[in-house]
């Protein structure tokens, strides 16, 4: 029997696990192509799609929130087999239901097996010894898949409808298999783990960190939701906002690379201030009316910088957290924020006016950066301090 490898910081397990990240939020991030492709393939209203996104997001939830009770204690092998096979079934499944309350309930269990995929790899990047490149170089291959996704979903949709995209994330599952022959079945053992050294002052900060992701999703997915709508109700041609939505992913690829290049060396503050700043005028340049070149320019900025801010914020939680358990929870409140944004953005439209959600989007920015702030001045000679990996009797040759 195959002996799984020991776990650690080298390039190639680095980017194993960055190929892994992308696949379980996967459906998230195809928001925009997922709702279009509901409502016009099966005339679902705007608040019924963002009710599936929604319920797809609180799986994602849900599982990362078991995931931390597991995550230390499982065999990543074994977890990532089962989560694989789950998630690529209940999406062929869902590429063959049109029914909204089935689709609901199939959406939900699929949030499940992308949730605990998802885990794995947050887990395992944030073991990394500088977790603010490692997040980087995985935002830059989901860049990458997400960007060959978003140029086929328009033609995809025209020619098969929203079930073409159910089947592509199924796929991409049963592909993802062959990876875990290389995979470790653990992380890095932490100090703080084996002796319980960690302070009240850490937890609360870290909370605080969950609460924030929470908001800064609900601004992002708020908006990402109905970006190809608020095209739409431009005026542009489905083929253009295709294109954009494409090209976001190739600065989105920029922007991981940036954060990966400059890690911490630069501090956390500059880079999130510079978050807050851009995709606060992006959101702006968007109100009203406005044309190609704007809607290219807006969307690009705004999901370079997404990806940008998630890697600081998720480096600064990493730095806290000293056992090596609360970092899944953060794609827990990440996947709550990515539930919260689309059904609460879609109280806020009125007819082809989507002018509400820019706004609820600039604030929920605000207000997100402003708590990460705090956090990264309140946990300044702060280090979460792990340990060298040991290589446990399971792994011994």
């Amino acid at each position: 029997m195959r002996v799984p490898p020991a776990f650690d910081d080298r390039l190639p397990t680095t980017l194993l696990f960055s190929l892994l990240y992308p696949i379980g939020p996967a459906a998230i991030v195809l928001m925009p192509m997922i709702v279009g492709g509901l409502i016009d393939s099966y005339a679902y209203s705007d608040q019924q799609a963002a009710n599936i996104a929604a319920l797809e997001g609180m799986g994602l939830v849900v599982s990362s929130v078991v995931a931390a009770l597991w995550i230390r204690r499982v065999s990543w092998v074994r977890a990532l087999l089962l989560a694989f096979l789950a998630y690529g079934a209940l999406n062929a499944v869902s590429a063959n239901l049109a029914a909204y309350e089935p689709l609901l309930v199939v959406r939900f269990l699929t949030g499940l097996a992308g949730g605990s995929l998802f885990a794995v790899s947050v887990a395992a990047l944030g073991d990394n010894r500088e977790p603010d490149r490692a997040f980087g170089l995985a935002q830059a291959v989901q860049g990458v898949l997400m960007l060959a996704a978003f140029a086929a979903s328009p033609s995809l949709l025209e020619a098969w409808g929203v079930r073409s995209l159910y089947y592509l994330l199924g796929v991409a599952s049963f592909l993802m298999l062959v990876t875990v022959r290389w995979l470790p079945d653990r992380g890095r053992v932490r100090i703080a783990a084996a002796t319980g050294a960690e302070g009240p002052r850490h937890t609360g900060l870290i909370w605080l960190g969950l609460a924030a992701s929470v908001i800064f999703f609900v601004n992002v997915f708020g908006f990402w939701a109905f970006v190809e709508r608020i095209g739409q109700a431009a005026g542009l041609p489905a083929g253009t906002i295709g294109l954009a939505l494409g090209v976001s992913q190739v600065l989105a690829i920029a922007g991981a690379l940036a954060a990966a290049w400059a890690s911490d060396r630069y501090g956390r503050y500059w880079p999130l201030l510079i978050v807050l700043a851009g995709q606060a005028l992006a959101l702006f340049w968007l109100l009203g009316r406005f044309g190609p070149v704007a809607y290219f320019v807006a969307t690009g900025a705004y999901q370079a910088l997404f990806i940008v801010a998630v890697s600081y914020q998720m480096g600064a939680i990493a730095k806290l957290d000293v056992r090596g358990r609360y970092l899944v929870m953060m794609t827990a409140a990440q996947g709550l924020g990515a539930a919260i944004g689309p059904a609460v953005a879609a109280s806020l439209i009125r007819g082809d006016d989507y002018d509400g959600i820019l706004v609820l989007a600039a604030l929920a920015c605000l207000v997100s950066t402003l708590v990460f702030l705090y956090i990264i001045w309140r946990s300044q000679g702060v280090d979460a301090g792990a340990a060298p990996p040991v290589v446990s009797k399971a792994h011994a040759p």
